[in-house]
C-alpha cells in the first residue's frame, strides 16, 4: 500500500500547474517584448544612420563642387542674381548659376545650357545663401580679394522622428588675383 502511495505522489510532482504554466509564459513574453523593441530600435537608429550619412555625402559633394568652381572663376556678382542665386564667370569664360529650386535641389546652369540637379532624391536643401564681398575688382580701389560664403541647409529622411539635418558653410575666395 505505501508502494502505492510513493507511487502517486511521483506521478503528482512530475508535471506542471496551470499557475506555473501562465508565470512562465509571462516571463518569456516580457524577455520577448523588451528583445523586440530593441530590435526596433536598433533598426530605427539605422535608419537615422542612413539619413544622415545620406545628407551629408550629397551636401558635402554639392559644397565642395561649387567650391571648386567658384574658386577658380570670377566676376562674382550678388547684384546679377537674386535671392538664392549666384551668378559668375568660370574659369573657361562661360556664364555659370547656382539655385535653389522649388523642388529643394540645388541646380547649376552653364551658359545657355539646361540645368543639371546636384542633388540626389531623398534629399531636401532647406537653404541656400550666397555672400559676397569683395565682389569689386581691385583696380576700383576697394583692394579686397573677393569672398564667397555659401550656406547649405538640407534633411534627409521619411519620418519625422528619423529625419537627420545638416547644415554647411564654407568660405571661398577666387584663387586668381583681383589685379590681374
Amino acid at each position: 500500500m505505501e508502494m502505492i502511495k510513493n507511487q502517486k505522489s511521483k506521478i503528482k510532482n512530475c508535471g506542471f500547474t496551470l499557475i506555473e504554466l501562465i508565470v512562465a509564459l509571462g516571463v518569456f513574453m516580457v524577455v520577448m517584448t523588451i528583445t523586440l523593441s530593441a530590435f526596433l530600435n536598433i533598426m530605427d537608429i539605422q535608419k537615422k544612420t542612413e539619413a544622415f550619412r545620406k545628407v551629408n555625402d550629397n551636401l558635402n559633394f554639392a559644397m565642395e563642387a561649387m567650391m571648386r568652381e567658384i574658386r577658380e572663376g570670377k566676376g562674382y556678382s550678388a547684384a546679377d542674381c537674386s535671392g538664392a542665386d549666384f551668378c559668375f564667370t568660370g574659369k573657361d569664360g562661360k556664364a555659370v548659376k547656382y539655385q535653389l529650386n522649388a523642388g529643394g535641389n540645388i541646380e547649376r546652369k552653364e551658359a545657355s545650357s539646361e540645368w543639371l540637379r546636384m542633388t540626389s532624391d531623398g534629399i531636401k536643401i532647406t537653404r541656400l545663401s550666397f555672400l559676397v564681398s569683395g565682389e569689386e575688382t581691385y583696380a576700383s580701389g576697394d583692394r579686397r580679394q573677393p569672398l564667397v560664403v555659401i550656406s547649405i541647409g538640407g534633411e534627409s529622411g521619411e519620418k519625422e522622428k528619423l529625419k537627420s539635418k545638416l547644415d554647411l558653410q564654407a568660405t571661398v575666395s577666387q584663387r586668381k588675383l583681383d589685379s590681374q
